[in-house]
């Protein structure tokens, strides 16, 4: 099962990147978020975390901290997939592969953050910088489809 994620995500990745080597012209650009190098940097991860929880699933219970965290960020991808979703038709040259990658950086950002809310209190100063952190990213990546 692991072997056919794995596969299926480098024949994603390869048509993904073979399509997106071109440079485009305005008239080249997706008319769907689907179709989108962003959306494509989205599922080509949420296709490991699927592969990762399944192996972790098989051998830890569901209430163990790497299994939760899998699960979470899996949660989180399926949201921000769903908001790309909702992206305008004008913004849509603006989803690229650059945008993807910083999605999945707010992503991680959360992931660190709730994994640092299990073990300490929101005042702790980690906690803090890594809210801190993920504000400013989510800033910036609001700015970008402005």
């Amino acid at each position: 099962m692991k072997r056919l994620f794995a596969v299926l995500a480098i024949t994603i990745a390869a048509s993904f990147v073979a399509a997106g080597s071109a440079p485009q012209t305005p008239g080249d650009f997706p008319n769907a978020p689907k179709a989108s190098p962003a959306y494509a940097v989205l599922v080509l991860r949420k296709v490991a975390v699927e592969a990762d929880l399944a192996d972790l699933s098989s051998k830890l219970t569901d209430n163990s901290p790497g299994v939760r965290a899998k699960r979470f960020e899996l949660n989180a991808i399926s949201r921000e997939m769903e908001r790309m979703n909702k992206v305008g038709r004008d913004n849509l040259p603006k989803l690229s592969n650059a945008y993807g990658n910083l999605i999945l950086s707010k992503v991680t950002l959360e992931v660190e953050l709730d994994g640092l809310l299990n073990s300490f209190t929101p005042e702790y100063p980690e906690v803090k910088k890594k809210r801190v952190e993920l504000v400013a990213l989510e800033r910036e990546i609001e700015n970008l489809l402005k």
